[in-house]
């Protein structure tokens, strides 16, 4: 392994590396076009407007649906059903049960039920409000532990049990015996919305071959053609969806939502139709972050070492299932932490309900459990009189041991290096609550550990390409869809180092189906991993195929030529061939080099567990009026182990945001439902940090990976909001000596715990 202090960039070094992004120019002069923000075909046709007809209910049985009044209207182009679909009416990932357009049963407010295209969007909304629904009003399922009852009404065939989980080891009985302390609690966390500049749209066209193109926000766009394709029972391929760049995802636009219908109706009316929700439409229909409802039970000895560990998990899924078992696949791994437990149990359970629908969300299920683990940890530590970070550390699995699910795991001493690194800071040094009379000062420490892409038996493959264009630029061609993360920046880095060229001479093809190969999903902190891993695999071969397509105008032999910056160089360096002039020599022959990588996934025979990991810690810091019962971040350090920094600005984007993101889900961000309503359907009723929010961040990045590591960068997409929930919430506990159970910690929470006797808590 390498040293603990090896390859750490602090937070200036980081800064000193920035660059300004490729595309910021553009973006700062409003040049980049989202896809909402496209309101004619390619052609230059005026696109037609779209409008869907949602359930007013979040549960009835659809008895009847009269579109005659609609079709009547004048302007309108198409009035669209479930009949309409002449082929798959279903979509979903590993559980097919979300309808494109409802036919018999509606299950959540604002599940779609008819849509039209028309003129204008005035027409289409007019007449999507003549359309006559009779239904027949079911029991609203609201509480996930209710739903689970055997008596419960029904969402889907089967039961409300959408998926269900267990795992553990040791003997739990004697450990729980010869545990000293004890601590056990119930912990609660809240439905978080993800809050995206572009809300869920784009436009659809008809490529006048028979066939579609789909320009619609998305983060697989191969996935989605296949979606779109079945639907229609076109062949595969004559689908093309084209997804970036995204206003901004966080995991909520990974599954389709409305491409099939607006795709429905560009087909049915033979126009191009734009569609997109408006900012209540997207509250209502987009996906959200399972709230969950964890108990746990923990013990170590006198000494503080871990005995046993019990974990107790029921989550929200909504009304469809979307990625709601991988997460809570994700939930059970993470409920372990980076920890050695000699007995373990962990089990949970994943409820269908009429509360809209929760899925993919940056922590992925982890960050819910890693608060209550945190929590658990840190008391444990107290109790044993330990400091938090001492405690955690001697509490570590080491770097070659199994992982949280007893799976094989690429080795990885993350957690150890991210703690030693915390151990010296000043802040942790100096940390004691501080007590300003009406303020009172707190810091928080917490460790996590975060799985990098799927679970083992998800989409873990890949391809993407390597080409040579004719206009000389070498494009690295893959299906992942820039989303804010600064993907091009890590496509110029990553192709110069690896294939040898200058970044100038790079082009990256993101995003678009019929341009590059599936990469599979954007998401799970995957992106950069699969390009480092795929470029630095095969750039030697690029290289060599470059040199031999070069030896015969060159006249010389292949071993005499090598591919660099701007071009073929001779043996001294000389620029002998522009790759211009190279891609003009080859007419339509343009090399390309197709890569695809097998699954990374960990041999052992378990299902859904992870074989990557990287590691954060952080130390947070708040400042609590006790008056108002606000809590305000001023302060956050994250040293985070996640391998080489290939981007420092995407880098320092993800750990800032990420971080901002989970103080959000501490501290203020919650969308309650009542009556399988949301209580909130903009922005002015759900508080989201902003720029006036952010605390002095700290971010210190530890390189260094163990010696024979393959594996390379892991991903720093979400394990920012990872660390900072639990990190502020231990922050609030240290400064009011709160028992934080459930998040976000609200102002009132904080003031009926101030207003409590001591001792009460």
């Amino acid at each position: 392994m390498n040293p603990p202090d090896a390859d750490v960039l602090t937070h200036e070094a980081l800064l000193a590396r920035v660059r300004p992004r490729p595309d910021a120019a553009d973006k700062l002069r409003a040049q980049v076009r989202y896809p909402t923000d496209r309101y004619a075909s390619a052609k230059g046709e005026s696109a037609l407007h779209g409008a869907i007809l949602g359930s007013p209910h979040p549960h009835a049985r659809i008895l009847a649906i009269d579109t005659s009044a609609a079709v009547a209207l004048p302007g309108v182009h198409a009035v669209v059903t479930a009949p309409d679909i002449p082929g798959r009416t279903h979509y979903g990932l590993r559980v097919i049960d979300r309808p494109i357009l409802c036919a018999d049963k509606v299950r959540c407010i604002g599940d779609p039920i008819a849509a039209v295209a028309a003129d204008t969007l005035a027409i289409a909304r007019a007449a999507c409000a003549l359309i006559r629904v009779e239904y027949a009003l079911l029991p609203v399922v609201e509480d996930p532990e209710l739903a689970l009852a055997a008596d419960a009404e029904t969402l889907h065939e089967g039961g409300n049990l959408l998926h269900s989980v267990r795992h553990g080891w040791g003997e739990l009985e004697a450990a729980m015996q010869a545990a000293t302390h004890v601590v056990e609690d119930e912990y609660e966390t809240a439905r978080q919305m993800h809050g995206y500049l572009e809300t869920e749209g784009g436009i659809v066209e008809p490529d006048g071959a028979g066939g579609l193109i789909v320009h619609f926000a998305c983060q697989h766009p191969a996935r989605d053609a296949e979606v779109i394709a079945d639907m229609l029972r076109l062949p595969a391929g004559m689908v093309r969806v084209i997804g970036t760049p995204i206003g901004g995802s966080y995991g909520g636009k990974d599954e389709l939502t409305i491409q099939p219908v607006a795709a429905l109706l560009a087909w049915k009316s033979g126009r191009a139709v734009r569609l997109q929700l408006s900012r209540p439409e997207s509250v209502d229909l987009g996906v959200k972050r399972h709230p969950f409802r964890i108990r746990m039970k923990s013990g170590c000895d006198a000494q503080g070492r871990l005995l046993f560990h019990m974990a107790s998990l029921v989550a929200d899924t909504g009304a469809y299932a979307t990625h709601g078992p991988e997460i809570l696949d994700a939930a059970q791994e993470h409920a372990v932490g980076p920890y050695a437990w000699p007995a373990l149990a962990v089990e949970g359970r994943l409820a269908y309900t009429n509360n809209g629908i929760a899925g993919a969300f940056r922590g992925f299920g982890a960050v819910q459990t890693q608060f209550a683990l945190e929590r658990q940890i840190s008391r444990l530590a107290e109790a044993c009189g330990i400091d938090g970070l001492a405690f955690r550390r001697m509490n570590l699995v080491a770097p070659d041991a199994s992982g949280p699910m007893g799976q094989v795991v690429a080795p990885f001493d993350g957690p150890r290096r991210v703690l030693d690194v915390l151990a010296e800071h000043p802040l942790w040094q100096q940390r004691r609550p501080r007590d300003e009379g009406r303020y009172r000062h707190g810091v928080g420490l917490a460790l996590v550990h975060r799985s990098d892409g799927f679970g083992r038996g998800g989409p873990n493959a890949a391809r993407i390409a390597i080409g040579l264009a004719p206009d000389g630029a070498i494009e690295i061609r893959c299906g992942f869809t820039e989303m804010g993360q600064n993907l091009i920046d890590t496509v110029r880095v990553l192709g110069a180092r690896l294939l040898g060229c200058a970044e100038s001479d790079l082009r990256a093809v993101l995003g678009d189906s019929a341009r590059a190969p599936d990469s599979g999903s954007t998401a799970a902190s995957r992106a950069t991993a699969i390009l480092w891993r795929g470029l630095g695999r095969h750039g030697a071969e690029w290289r060599k195929r470059l040199c031999a397509l070069a030896a015969p105008p060159l006249g010389r032999m292949p071993d005499q030529l090598q591919a660099g910056e701007g071009g073929i160089r001779g043996a001294d360096g000389a620029l002998l061939l522009s790759y211009a002039l190279l891609a003009a020599s080859l007419g339509d022959a343009l090399p390309e080099l197709l890569i695809s990588l097998e699954a990374e996934e960990t041999p052992s025979d378990i299902a859904a567990a992870h074989y990557v990991f990287g590691a954060c810690a952080a130390l947070a810091e708040v400042r609590v009026d006790t008056w108002s019962g606000r809590a305000e971040l001023t302060r956050m350090v994250i040293a985070a182990a996640l391998g080489p920094v290939i981007s420092p600005q995407g880098f320092l984007g993800q750990m800032e945001g990420g971080a901002m993101m989970g103080a959000g889900l501490a501290l203020t961000e919650h969308l309650p439902t009542a009556g399988g309503r949301y209580l909130a359907r903009n922005l002015d009723g759900y508080l989201m940090p902003t720029l006036m929010d952010a605390p002095r961040f700290e971010i210190i990045a530890v390189q260094g990976l163990p010696e024979g590591d393959e594996i390379g960068p892991r991903g720093a997409g979400e394990i920012g909001v990872n660390i900072a929930a639990p990190a502020v919430a231990e922050a609030i506990a240290a400064a009011l000596a709160m028992p934080v159970r459930r998040l976000p910690v609200l102002p009132e929470h904080i003031l009926d715990h101030l207003d409590m006797p001591e001792g009460a808590a």
